[in-house]
């Protein structure tokens, strides 16, 4: 079960299971190596206290779990007499595990903790953990908000992060084996490479949905079918709460016009993952950042959505407010954790929208702004360094803010220029709109595109939408009209003049 443990989070994984060892392995233990408190750190559902239980089972640990809402309900809110004797509990059961949940509840921070009794019996109780076999972790979601004062107490400090996907497929094998049915030629590889950023209780829950879907259709066995059939009911939250996405799928036929751009973006960034062995064999290591500039409403953000969709990749979406924070260093953090999110939920593309606002030039940018821009070169260096299937598109509307160490050689070099739709273009973007929505078949859709210079494609959008509330007016036929559309362009001015 060691092996298990390190198989699934590797190096942090690895370090959790030794300490275990030195603990519990032999009868002498060796203090020079041995911690008696651990403290881990994850994101929910990351499998914390499944790693435990597992290590637990294997040594024979008797668990002692200690919670806020457990020690509110059981001593009537006497939470430091609860915590003492919980602990004595376990220093007289010998070889056990006491389980601090949620420990950043119990001791927040900033509340003063060592004016607190609570922090004081911890105090207190850790200091006898070393004449005793047992060990105590205490596990938090968010390691931040925990009091600094109490996170000194403990001598190792271990985070789980989101699986790769190897580590993945081990996960999902180790849970398919325990499965209450039995399973049917279910390819766990194959499974695995679908199961894009999913932690281990999205594993857990995507077993326990193909069991019952299985239960449902009175089927003995669990097939690869049932797995397939219920992908998409699991949502995925990434690290730190960026999310790492199955986006509504786009595809190119779904994006009118941009034939230009919808072929370098195919080059650029979706070849990469489709073509991965014949670009090993060539010797060559394809570009990846993609910029897409040009005026707004053209069709970046979908058309870095169809990249995501083309190239079966998680989509992370990421905005000015998640990389500014307040707290000096907090910004550079975020947006490492982007990166590390992203290596590990591989394959996956990166989209920063309106990438002038953050990574403008050095000249024009503050202090935050010159430090985002060296932490963003390290990044991407990073990542051009190593083997990861991910992929940086940006986005801007002008070109010209953007720094220029930000689009050299190496880093998001591949310029993509979307720029306004012609007649030809508007044209086919009218009909993949009319495609959902009640668009009358004879209606003359050439003409609206005649008429319409200057209309991006979010102009035209807004048009369909303004000559469907006129057919609503209307009410007869309920179909958008060729009149509806005239009547909706005297409403709907170009975003291009």
């Amino acid at each position: 079960m060691s092996l298990y443990i390190s198989q699934c989070y590797g190096d942090p994984g690895e370090r959790l299971a030794q300490l275990f060892e030195l603990a519990f392995g032999s009868d002498t233990k060796d203090k020079a190596f041995t911690a008696d408190t651990i403290l881990l750190h994850g994101e929910a559902g990351v499998g914390k206290s499944k790693a435990l239980d597992i290590l637990a089972d294997e040594y024979r640990l008797k668990i002692f779990r200690i919670s806020l809402g457990q020690l509110t309900a059981d001593y009537d809110g006497r939470l430091a007499l609860g915590l003492e004797r919980t602990v004595w509990r376990a220093f007289e059961a010998k070889s056990s595990l006491v389980i601090l949940e949620d420990i950043d509840l119990l001791f927040p921070r900033y509340a003063d903790a060592q004016d607190n009794g609570l922090f004081l019996v911890l105090d207190r109780c850790l200091r006898q953990l070393s004449s005793h076999q047992v060990l105590l972790v205490g596990t938090t979601r968010h390691l931040r908000s925990l009091d600094q004062s109490v996170k000194s107490l403990f001598q190792d400090v271990i985070q789980l992060v989101i699986p790769t996907p190897k580590e993945r497929a081990v996960m999902l094998a180790y849970l398919v084996e325990r499965t209450l049915l039995k399973m049917d030629n279910v390819d766990i590889l194959s499974l695995a490479s679908q199961a894009h950023a999913f932690m281990a209780s999205n594993l857990a829950q995507w077993c326990r949905l193909a069991e019952e879907k299985a239960i449902q259709e009175s089927c003995p066995k669990v097939t690869q079918l049932h797995f397939e059939a219920t992908l998409s009911h699991i949502r995925v939250l990434g690290h730190q709460g960026t999310m790492a996405e199955k986006p509504d799928p786009v595809r190119w036929a779904d994006i009118g016009g941009l034939q230009q751009a919808k072929d370098a973006l195919e080059e650029s960034a979706v070849w990469i993952y489709k073509h991965a062995d014949a670009y090993q064999r060539l010797g060559i290591r394809p570009s990846k950042g993609v910029l897409l500039y040009g005026p707004p409403g053209t069709g970046k953000t979908l058309l870095a959505k169809a990249v995501a969709t083309e190239s079966s990749a998680n989509f992370l979406p990421i905005k000015v407010p998640d990389l500014i924070k307040a707290e000096v260093g907090e910004s550079e953090k975020a947006l490492t954790a982007i990166f590390q999110t992203a290596v590990r939920c591989s394959p996956s593309v990166i989209f920063l929208d309106e990438l002038e606002a953050v990574f403008s030039s050095r000249e024009t940018s503050g202090d935050v702004g010159r430090k985002l821009i060296s932490q963003f070169l390290i990044e991407m260096d990073q990542l051009n360094k190593g083997d990861h299937h991910v992929i940086l598109l940006g986005a801007t509307n002008h070109l010209e803010a953007i720094d220029p160490s930000i689009v050299c050689p190496g880093r998001l070099d591949r310029l993509v220029y979307i720029g306004p739709p012609t007649q030809d273009e508007r044209l086919a973007i009218l009909k993949v709109l009319a495609k959902t929505t009640r668009v009358n078949p004879a209606t003359d859709l050439a003409h609206i595109a005649a008429s319409t210079e200057g209309y991006t494609g979010a102009d035209l959008k807004a048009v369909l939408r303004k000559a469907g509330l006129m057919a609503l007016k209307r009410d007869e036929s309920h179909e958008i009209e060729l009149a509806d559309l005239v009547l909706a362009l005297t409403h709907v001015s170009p975003s291009l003049v």
